[in-house]
């Protein structure tokens, strides 16, 4: 199934064929079809798998943070990485011929991605790197309702923005927004540590 979902990642999916993904497991596509009932199910499969992997990530990030702005710096990280693999006609072939797998994406998004940036927020708050002013509830929607922004290719023309990049100036914008000034002096450290690590 990885190497099916990688072939949507990069190509989209109304324009991968069942052909393509039999040539790329190197099987017939009888064989494939003894897997699958059809294409629909294929990528049905393939998201639920994608989309539990995916909450395993986020939940090993939480987990292992050592404090709610280093869990959301990780995070990030995970999605822009996402990103870079994303052809952005995925989003748009789901919700329009696919639209019972776009809702599977939209429930997890809606119930485990609020979730947990809903208690990261109220760590964030606890821990003093977050604003005590702030609505967690309202600024976890409002997180939630962004994810897909940088793929909307009504706003971001994939010709003029990369999505990875107007993610990364979303999520610096959202984590001001949230910080308090010992939250903003952490953040500089860590983007200062990335840069580092990246050799820039």
């Amino acid at each position: 199934m990885r190497r099916a979902e990688s072939l949507f990642m990069r190509y989209g999916i109304k324009s991968v064929s069942m052909d393509d993904i039999a040539r790329e497991l190197g099987i017939s596509k009888k064989t494939l079809y003894q897997f699958f009932e059809n294409k629909e199910d294929l990528i049905l499969r393939t998201i639920e798998s994608h989309l539990h992997d995916e909450v395993c990530d986020m939940d090993l990030i939480q987990a292992g943070a050592a404090n709610a702005l280093q869990e959301i710096m990780l995070l990030a990280r995970h999605i822009i990485g996402q990103f870079q693999e994303l052809t952005p006609s995925v989003v748009y072939d789901l919700k329009k011929y696919y639209p019972e797998a776009w809702g599977m994406i939209d429930k997890m998004q809606r119930e485990h991605v609020y979730q947990s940036i809903l208690d990261n927020l109220k760590r964030g708050i606890t821990e003093g790197d977050y604003r005590k002013d702030l609505n967690p509830e309202i600024m976890a929607r409002l997180h939630v309702g962004s994810l897909y922004l940088p793929i909307d290719q009504s706003l971001f023309p994939v010709r003029e923005f990369q999505p990875d990049q107007v993610f990364k100036e979303y999520i610096y914008h959202f984590v001001r927004g949230v910080a308090s000034e010992q939250g903003l002096d952490k953040m500089t450290k860590y983007l200062q540590e990335a840069k580092a690590a990246a050799g820039g």
